[in-house]
């Protein structure tokens, strides 16, 4: 709180109510002389008696209302000093009142400035208070599970270079980075940089300049830098490059400055466009500090370009009647939005059918869907409705580049499924699921069987499956559901219903059947959700939905996979991606229409994180200094914002086709908007104007002169030469290598013993054994995690899944019970107590000599102590009588030899337990090593 009261200029022991009483109880205008006053200002004219009627509602008044009333007669309700307190013609008769006035103002002025102040440092610190604790409720957590977020990464890299242990850190290194490479340097963040110059800063000092060549190599265009909310900053950029020129200049070491004005895809039109709009200085400073105008150049093979000026779309003056069964974030079919959507489908349609030629000259084809990139600056009504119009019209479309899973409507459908096989009774859910592409009903299956029911509509279905062939599959199809996610993870069920098995064809064939194959993402990303809850918590449908649910979780599609689909997506998302032809569609709102800006970063000291934020209200309440740091916050979004449309622009290769949408506030286009910028910048470039007319309205078409405007299909490409022949080496079977180390799985050590065909009764018997293995595995895996007293329900619990697997309800009773006492025994406490790990997955390299090997299992129990380790295997079968098996032997030596390199300062054990009879057998040191060199040998006797 230092910082805030330093920023705001104010004491921390500053209070409201002393300010307030020192305002209303001034010099120059004590409350004791307010009615007179009053009655002087009520001689004078409208004016004076409107200033007397706030002076006499004061003093009617206490408190808040009562100082709000009095500086209303001095400040404006927008917080500026009022022009005028007193007319003339009362001031020259009311000389002593008017001289208080002009003295009473700007000290009031002043105080209200300090209030404002003081209102905003305890708003702030009531918002750091409850800040604070969130951030160390987030850290718990994150502590808790062992996760680190993306800031966390560079925090802690930071620290280590540059803390208490960065000596010992670049001792480590042996300066062994000789080469440093940083790519999209204007996308680097101070910090960043800081971590960097960790590396960098001594390649030009002492020996670290002279005794072998050590280079940096950034790559970087600050006029792409669009990332500011992860801290980028194009002065930071500049910044760090002026600074390390003159640290290789004070070295004497050679520095190179490399401008590149050739642009590797943009033709030469489009290049002069992005020239002339960018040539304002007041302009041009939003991509570059310098003064030197933008110019680029075309690549002498680049086709012809163009660029079209489209007019803005203005809605219909009829007003569309919407029906009642309309969702309520449909959009209006007489929307701009949806106009411009289905025009830009028009166009791509058009330029498809009409053959349109693509590519550098010599290498010419026609164009393809997957040529075409739809831009917006941010996901919104336009960015939906032209993804909605593509698919209407057939057109092959990638979707949005980024999307909510839990909003993807296949993803919802199988939620709904979810929900009905846990709780029969919820209709809606069922009906949902019902209609979905998994089943294939529609309404008028469901008003045959819903509306007359008794029941539950689970019921329904089943009472009229054998009325109806598609019921009866329908009601066969589910019922395969309800016995199959009983018995399975929600991955292996959900594997199930959207693989081959799902539904005969298959349930991802039916979706994307209906929804096109855009859902595979999601029901990819659906799937590998699942198999990731698996492995974290325990395997339940109701846990994994709850958690899906919660989770939130976005799915970014990667848009640079060569697909012959149309790529609708915003700006930030095609950063480096090219078309050749591209719709910038969302070019007439900006930042400053929607931005509520509330988070106020005062500088103070180095830009970066020793910023004070402040938490601003409403901008008639800003005190100077906040005033001044809200303009320049709206500055740089809107530096940041001209950046943006420079990528935009960018990336079209021989088409940039530019419409919009006109304000449904404003009568005409926003200045300064993307729209306004290019029109005045094509207007004032010498690009050739070609007004044509279109049914959609006259178009503005943009060349340069002597271009001829691109050819369609009766300009076939020159017939390219012939390939050249495959190499003899092509062909020629790779010589054999010599394996250098060979695999062992330690499960596979003691797994190599033969076993003999069994009779289907032996066979049974051990089937049932090895599941049963299985069980009691699951169940000293999660329920030491459980309280004891509800460890046997939880046991039960699980066990009661597998009744049908041939094991009867006492059978599994009598084995829940038996988990549960291992897990009592007082002579294991130290294995399951918190602390110890369950199913702990290794792998490493081990030798002995001259033999290697790589090893890779999983140890069902481990428990970690400051002076020994202990790893467990357990066993289901009889304890043996004799010696201990050695392929069990082998087992335990090879976690041991894996661990021993991880832990070498500590005792390594290693133990069998045997869950049958409740006994743990500690495997002697000498027996491991002996186990060990038989594994690595290949002995299996």
């Amino acid at each position: 709180m230092i910082q805030v009261c330093r920023a705001l200029g104010v004491t921390s022991d500053a209070q409201l109510d002393a300010i307030g009483r020192e305002m209303v109880d001034g010099p120059h205008l004590p409350r004791r002389r307010w009615l007179a006053a009053a009655e002087a200002f009520e001689q004078g004219g409208k004016s004076d008696a409107t200033q007397g009627a706030r002076l006499r509602a004061a003093a009617a008044l206490s408190g808040e209302a009562q100082l709000d009333e009095y500086l209303s007669l001095f400040i404006t309700g927008e917080g500026g000093a009022r022009k005028t307190l007193m007319t003339k013609a009362l001031a020259a008769a009311q000389g002593a009142l008017a001289a208080a006035l002009m003295q009473e103002q700007p000290r009031l002025l002043q105080l209200d400035e300090q209030r404002r102040a003081v209102i905003q440092r305890d708003r702030t610190h009531a918002l750091l208070v409850i800040a604070s604790a969130v951030a160390a409720h987030y850290r718990r957590e994150k502590q808790a599970r062992g996760l680190l977020d993306y800031d966390d990464l560079i925090d802690k890299t930071h620290t280590m270079l540059t803390g208490g242990y960065a000596s010992w850190v670049h001792f480590k290194l042996d300066r062994g980075i000789d080469h440093v490479l940083i790519d999209e340097a204007q996308d680097t963040s101070p910090r960043q940089w800081d971590i960097i110059e960790s590396f960098v800063s001594e390649f030009t000092a002492g020996a670290g300049a002279r005794d072998i060549r050590r280079t940096v190599f950034a790559v970087g265009d600050e006029k792409q830098s669009i990332f500011s909310f992860q801290g980028a900053a194009p002065r930071e950029f500049d910044l760090r490059r002026r600074a390390m020129m003159t640290r290789h200049a004070h070295a004497k070491l050679a520095f190179e400055s490399v401008s590149f004005k050739h642009s590797f895809r943009s033709g030469a039109a489009i290049l002069d466009s992005v020239d002339y709009v960018f040539r304002e200085q007041a302009i041009y400073k939003s991509i570059h500090n310098d003064d030197a105008y933008p110019v680029h150049d075309a690549l002498p093979d680049a086709a012809p370009a163009m660029v079209e000026l489209w007019n803005l779309e203005e809605p219909d003056t009829r007003e569309e009647i919407e029906g009642w069964d309309a969702p309520f974030d449909t959009i209006s079919t007489t929307s701009p939005d949806v106009k411009l959507a289905r025009r830009v489908t028009a166009e791509i349609k058009a330029l498809i059918d009409a053959g349109t030629m693509t590519g550098t000259t010599g290498h010419r084809r026609k164009l393809r869907y997957g040529d075409v990139m739809v831009l917006v600056r941010r996901r919104g009504t336009t960015f939906d409705a032209v993804i909605q119009a593509l698919k209407h019209a057939g057109i092959p479309v990638a979707g949005a580049d980024r999307l909510k899973l839990t909003e993807h409507i296949a993803v919802i459908d199988l939620m709904h499924l979810a929900d009905a096989l846990l709780l029969p009774q919820d209709d809606l859910a069922l009906a949902v699921a019902l209609k979905s592409p998994l089943f294939g009903l529609d309404d008028d299956d469901l008003l045959a069987i819903a509306p007359a029911r008794t029941g539950s509509l689970r019921a329904a279905l089943q009472a009229h499956a054998d009325t109806l062939p598609k019921l009866k599959s329908v009601n066969d199809f589910l019922m395969q559901c309800e016995k199959r996610f009983a018995r399975v993870t929600p991955f292996a069920f959900f594997a199930w219903l959207l693989g081959g098995e799902g539904g005969g064809s298959g349930g991802r064939a039916r979706i994307l059947r209906r929804l096109g194959p855009e859902a595979n993402d999601a029901l990819d990303e659906f799937l590998e959700l699942a198999l990731s809850y698996e492995r974290k918590a325990a395997a339940s449908l109701q846990g994994f939905i709850a958690w899906l649910r919660a989770a939130d979780t976005e799915v970014k599609r990667d848009m640079e996979i060569l697909r012959d689909e149309v790529r609708v997506m915003t700006v930030h998302g095609a950063k480096g991606l090219e078309a050749s032809v591209v719709f910038l569609v969302d070019t007439t709102t900006s930042p400053s229409d929607t931005q509520r800006l509330k988070l106020i970063r005062m500088a103070h000291g180095n830009a970066g994180p020793g910023d004070v934020v402040l938490w601003a209200g409403a901008k008639r309440d800003d005190t100077e200094a906040v005033a001044q740091a809200r303009a320049a916050m709206r500055d740089d979004t809107e530096h940041e914002y001209r950046r943006l449309l420079y990528v935009a622009m960018t990336r079209a290769a021989e088409r940039l086709i530019v419409g919009g949408c006109k304000p449904g506030n404003r009568n005409n286009v926003r200045e300064l908007s993307w729209y306004d910028l290019i029109d005045k910048g094509l207007g004032a470039s010498p690009l050739v104007m070609t007004e044509i007319e279109t049914p959609f309205g006259p178009v503005r078409r943009y060349t340069r002169a002597g271009d001829v405007e691109p050819k369609v299909a009766e300009d076939v490409a020159a017939k390219p030469a012939a390939p050249a022949p495959l190499p003899d080496w092509l062909r020629a079977s790779a010589p054999l290598e010599i394996p250098r180390e060979r695999s062992i799985a330690p499960s596979d050590a003691s797994d190599d013993v033969s076993l003999p065909t069994l009779a289907p009764e032996a066979a049974l018997l051990r089937q049932r054994a090895r599941l049963r293995g299985q069980w009691v595995h699951r169940l000293l895996q999660s329920l030491p995690d459980i309280a004891p007293d509800q460890r046997k329900a939880a046991a039960e619990r699980f066990l009661a899944r597998h009744a049908q697997d041939g094991f009867n309800q006492d059978d599994l009773n009598q084995l829940a019970q038996q988990v549960v006492d291992l897990i009592g025994e007082p002579q294991f406490a130290a294995l399951f107590a918190p602390g110890s790990r369950a199913e702990v997955s290794i792998a490493g390299r081990i030798n002995i000599g001259n033999k290697i090997a790589r090893v890779s299992g999983q140890i069902d129990r481990l428990v970690i102590t400051p002076h020994d380790i202990i790893i467990v295997d357990y066993k289901t079968g009889p304890a043996p009588r004799a010696e201990t098996p050695p392929h069990y032997v082998r087992q335990l030596a090879l976690y041991r030899a894996v661990l021993a390199k991880l832990y070498p300062d500590r005792t390594i054990r290693g133990a069998l337990l045997w869950t049958e009879t409740a006994r743990m057998v500690e495997v002697p040191s000498a027996t491991l090593d002996s186990g060990l060199a038989a594994a690595l040998s290949g002995d299996t006797t």
